[in-house]
Formats: structure tokens, C-alpha cells, sequence
């Protein structure tokens, strides 16, 4: 039941351009096993949405990131790049918007990415502005199928904090994420 609600209110936050309301869960601090170390999130991976997201059940919606951070070397900087594409069933563009990964937290198989859009579009939603808004990725990786991913996206008005996002809730139908650190 938890987890029906956490995916209801990421799709109102995605889907239906309102605040979120569900608190985010906040990652630890970047670490490896030692504390300290390079960190990764790296891959591609597509999912289809579920009726959770009213009116764009079945929409396939790809992901791309690749971020990484080695705070033995280089403390406190993040490099990486994310890219989201999101077309309706019927073929037309909901959103396509990529940008600078600002921030990656792993605990275990799990990562949380936070960035900035430098460039893209949501023609779905005309008028929203999305360059220089926050998203958060989150990644479960669960080997090489089935991983689980989720946002939260700044540009509907949800809050995006460095380190924070929400719990994986979808899981991916294609394509692979890694998680080290």
C-alpha cells in the first residue's frame, strides 16, 4: 500500500503538474564501502509508465544517465550527464530535457542523481519553463533486467534537493543501470 501511494504522488507530480505531496526520501552521503571513494551511476534504461500515471498509461519513457564522483581525488565534485525522453502512445512528444548531473548519492545498489536542465522541452505542458530547473533520479540496481527508477521533476513545482529523491517506483522494461560505490 505504501508503495502505491509513494507511485500515485510521483505521478502527480510528473503527470499532472502539481506540487508533490509525499515526503522524499534523503540519501546518505556519498560513500563506498571505506566512507569514501568513486562513486557511479551510470547507464540507459527505458520503462513503460502504469495506469499510476493517468492518461499516459502504456507511454514509454527512456532514461539516460551516466554520473560519476570520486571524492578521494577531487572531494565534493560530481561530474555527469541525464537525459529523459517521454513519448505518448500515440507518438507525440510529452517531454525531452537533458542536463549536468550536480550532485550523486550511492548507498549500496542504490543511487540518488540530482542535476540541472540545460537544455529540452515538455510540449505536453506548453508554457512550463524547464531550463535551470532541478530533477532527481533514482536507481535501483537490480542486476542486469528489471531495475527500478524514479523522480522528481523541479519544473512542476515539486521541491528538489542535492542528495534527495524518491524511492525507485518503476521498474524498467528494458536497458540496464549500474550502481558502484
Amino acid at each position: 500500500m505504501t508503495r502505491r501511494l509513494a507511485t500515485a504522488a510521483a505521478a502527480l507530480c510528473l503527470l499532472a503538474a502539481t506540487v508533490a505531496t509525499a515526503a522524499p526520501a534523503t540519501a546518505a552521503a556519498p560513500a563506498s564501502a571505506d566512507g569514501f571513494g568513486p562513486v557511479v551511476l551510470r547507464g540507459n534504461a527505458g520503462t513503460v509508465l502504469t495506469a499510476a500515471f493517468d492518461g499516459f498509461t502504456g507511454d514509454p519513457v527512456q532514461l539516460t544517465v551516466d554520473a560519476r564522483a570520486d571524492h578521494t581525488t577531487d572531494p565534493g565534485t560530481t561530474r555527469g550527464h541525464f537525459h529523459v525522453r517521454h513519448v505518448h502512445t500515440d507518438g507525440r512528444l510529452v517531454a525531452d530535457f537533458e542536463g549536468d548531473i550536480t550532485c550523486l548519492a550511492v548507498g549500496g545498489r542504490e543511487a540518488i542523481a540530482t542535476g540541472v536542465v540545460t537544455k529540452g522541452e515538455v510540449p505536453w505542458f506548453p508554457g512550463r519553463p524547464v531550463v535551470g530547473q532541478k530533477v532527481a533520479l533514482s536507481v535501483e540496481d537490480d542486476g542486469r533486467h528489471g531495475d527500478r527508477v524514479g523522480w522528481v521533476w523541479g519544473f512542476f513545482g515539486a521541491p528538489v534537493s542535492d542528495r534527495q529523491g524518491t524511492v525507485p517506483f518503476i521498474r524498467t522494461t528494458s536497458g540496464d543501470f549500474t550502481v558502484r560505490g
